[in-house]
């Protein structure tokens, strides 16, 4: 059973790091990855600078060279090129910004079910050490978006993330597909797949690394922070989770959400999507485990 630590009070953040051991993560003179996702223009529910520059100062106090970071997507729009992307965090607030380009990928072997090896942006893969900042909310094909997300989606290069989406093998035109080629988008992936191999792709992202996770239960939208809206909360702010482990840190924010809705919001929201499945197959592949144990800060 591992340990998820829970505080309600924001301005505890640096508290939440020491008592989670993430703040042991840090290498003095070392680049030290910030996994964060900086919001489609004309969304507000992202997770917002001021939440997290703390943890910023933070590592550079220990030593550390702190760097925001995120892949760019598949989908065409500002956030599906480098360039375009690194100024929408900027105008979202953010600095010390690294984005890499589709060419700056790491291959990295997992030998799993659907996947012998995964792409991942080389900025992020680069670093000796991450931590994930999640902003924990609900998505339509994964049900909810938590690290396991943030992570295994979040870091595949684009065409990373066009494989996790395909299922060629119940594809119509897939003798006359190029997508792979092209590295367009392609959404006929069932949610359960898609689920599995997110987990695969963050099986790698994590491989032999120093990895914490934190979970920000606030503002918790229905939809993804790729929409470039967002709808009101599903529940009030809840707080903030930190973890070692991301399957116990998503079992636990499920948890708390549905617990303060009243109801498994995320089925009723997204009856297709079971969420189940990613906590399941991520545990099955050694990810974390999906017992936890709350331990307030």
């Amino acid at each position: 059973m591992n340990k998820v630590f829970l505080s309600t009070n924001f301005d505890n953040i640096i508290q939440l790091l020491k008592a989670a051991n993430i703040d042991n993560l840090i290498i003095p003179n070392y680049f030290f990855a910030l996994k964060i996702h900086f919001g489609e223009p004309g969304n507000t529910a992202y997770l917002k600078p001021d939440r997290v520059k703390p943890i910023a100062d933070k590592i550079k106090t220990l030593g550390g060279k702190p760097f925001f970071t995120d892949a760019n997507t598949l989908y065409s729009g500002p956030r599906s090129n480098s360039k375009d992307h690194r100024e929408v965090a900027r105008q979202h607030g953010f600095s010390d910004v690294i984005i890499s380009e589709e060419d700056d990928c790491v291959t990295i072997p997992v030998g799993l079910k659907h996947f012998k090896q995964v792409y991942l942006a080389g900025a992020a893969m680069r670093a000796p050490a991450m931590i994930v900042l999640t902003h924990f909310k609900g998505h339509e094909l994964t049900g909810f978006g938590g690290a396991l997300k943030n992570v295994g989606m979040g870091l595949g290069t684009r065409k990373g993330k066009l494989k996790m989406h395909q299922d060629c093998l119940n594809c119509p035109e897939v003798k006359t597909c190029k997508k792979n080629l092209t590295i367009e988008s392609c959404w006929i992936g069932s949610p359960t797949l898609v689920q599995e191999k997110m987990s695969e792709y963050c099986f790698g992202a994590v491989k032999d690394r120093k990895v914490g996770y934190i979970n920000f239960i606030t503002d918790v939208s229905p939809n993804c922070d790729c929409y470039g809206h967002n709808d009101p909360p599903i529940v009030p702010d809840i707080g903030v989770l930190a973890s070692l482990d991301p399957v116990a840190i998503d079992q636990a924010s499920v948890d708390l959400v549905n617990k303060a809705a009243g109801h498994d919001i995320f089925r009723k929201l997204y009856p297709e999507a079971d969420w189940n499945v990613q906590l399941d197959y991520a545990e099955k592949i050694g990810l974390g485990s999906r017992k936890y144990q709350i331990l307030a800060v």
